[in-house]
């Protein structure tokens, strides 16, 4: 009579080989995913942040002078918000450009990374602790629809909306040399067209910055 049983046991450590197999891979896999899924994602396994530029800080060189971490990761376009000018700024000699939430219009800027350390010196460049802008996460779609969160700043100061074919009043318009750091910025990140088309609409006060911060952006740009 033939003996089952031999072969029932080998079944079972087959059986048993197979699972471990099974199981192993998938916490193989398992593990892949999370690694992979953290290097794209800053603030996890690389310790670093996104930050969502959209007005002085799209220049390259003007936001590598106090925070020399960041790193181009792509253009972005952030919804129901829009772009305004509020607040005289000292150095640039005019408004500066802040986000104000408002579900007809867009905002397209820049997603940098920057290291989680450091972001205590974008802070500190962006007037915190002063009182000029406050911090906050915003959700901005990448060219390719890829959704990430990332850190922006608003000014503190309300900043009403001044409807179309109205003047702008001059506390609420930027200095040349400003708007000029914004569009250089916005050119040489690759924006739409139409979105630098919409930037030099805005007018300026026809002021230059102050020297020191021209002196360090190397003016003049010979953008507009």
């Amino acid at each position: 009579m033939f003996d089952r049983e031999p072969v029932r046991s080998l079944v079972r450590a087959v059986h048993s080989r197979n699972m471990q197999s099974i199981i192993f891979s998938f916490i193989c896999a398992t593990l892949i995913q999370i690694i992979c899924s953290a290097s794209d994602l800053p603030g996890k396994a690389n310790d670093t942040f996104f930050y969502f530029a959209y007005g002085s800080n799209l220049l390259a060189k003007r936001l590598l002078l106090r925070n020399p971490s960041a790193v181009f990761y792509s253009t972005a376009r952030l919804d129901g918000h829009r772009l305004d000018f509020n607040q005289i700024s000292e150095t640039w000699n005019g408004a500066v450009a802040t986000i104000v939430e408002d579900e007809d219009e867009d905002v397209v800027g820049i997603l940098w990374t920057l290291n989680m350390d450091q972001q205590h010196l974008l802070d500190e460049q962006e007037g915190v602790e002063l009182g000029w802008y406050f911090p906050k996460n915003v959700t901005v779609t990448t060219p390719y629809g890829k959704k990430v969160v990332a850190r922006t700043y608003e000014e503190v100061e309300e900043t009403p909306k001044i409807d179309k074919g109205t003047l702008r009043p001059p506390d609420r318009t930027p200095s040349s040399t400003y708007l000029e750091v914004i569009l250089l910025g916005a050119i040489e990140a690759g924006l739409p067209p139409d979105y630098i088309a919409f930037l030099i609409s805005f007018p300026t006060n026809g002021r230059m910055a102050h020297i020191e911060i021209r002196r360090q952006l190397g003016y003049p740009f010979h953008v507009m």
